[in-house]
């Protein structure tokens, strides 16, 4: 028997977050994310939370280069920048003295594996103006492994980003993520709950 879903944020009526949104961010940014597949089915993948608080993103679901043609086509390439950690990415402290302008900004989301598989097919992706993070906060994304340890949720990742770029307070997406982990694990036995808990 499937579960009744709220109307409003897709999680099942158990957990629904809508009690921790707030004013939707008005990012000038277009957040844009390439979302794996085997994301899309996961309760605790943060971006269905990252769609409910901000108000300029969109997400395409795919892996290989056909699956993302139709947004391929449809980018300007000399605008957007790719969020992903290399020896080429330029950290966002210090984008306000680069020359190159980020009206788009383009994010993996899965896995370290499956999102090195979604760069290796996409090797239009490698052209891009690349972002990354000179420090790295702690993780707050208790409720899922990290498989790196500078590693950060997608909505973290994202909320970093629009902070060093447009100054925007990320705090009220990571009140919306603590409120998805506590939904997530409220009906766990404490001593269970207490794995999840820094």
């Amino acid at each position: 028997m499937k579960r009744s879903l709220c109307s409003n944020c897709k999680y099942p009526l158990t957990t629904c977050v809508c009690k921790y949104l707030q004013e939707p961010i008005k990012n000038r940014t277009r957040i844009i994310i390439l979302q794996h597949p085997d994301e899309t089915v996961l309760a605790k993948n943060t971006v269905r939370l990252l769609t409910l608080q901000l108000s300029n993103i969109e997400v395409f679901v795919g892996e290989s280069q056909q699956d993302f043609m139709p947004l391929q086509l449809q980018l300007n390439l000399a605008t957007c920048a790719l969020l992903y950690p290399s020896e080429h990415a330029v950290t966002t402290d210090t984008l306000s003295n680069s020359e190159h302008i980020i009206e788009t900004l383009l994010v993996i989301d899965g896995t370290w594996k499956k999102t090195n598989k979604i760069l290796a097919l996409n090797t239009w992706l490698k052209t891009l103006f690349a972002v990354s993070f000179k420090d790295i906060p702690q993780n707050k994304y208790t409720i899922r492994k990290a498989e790196q340890i500078y590693s950060l949720s997608t909505l973290e990742a994202v909320g970093l980003f629009l902070t060093h770029q447009e100054q925007i307070d990320s705090q009220p997406l990571l009140s919306l993520l603590d409120g998805m982990i506590e939904e997530q694990t409220k009906f766990m036995p404490e001593h269970v709950k207490a794995r999840y808990q820094r």
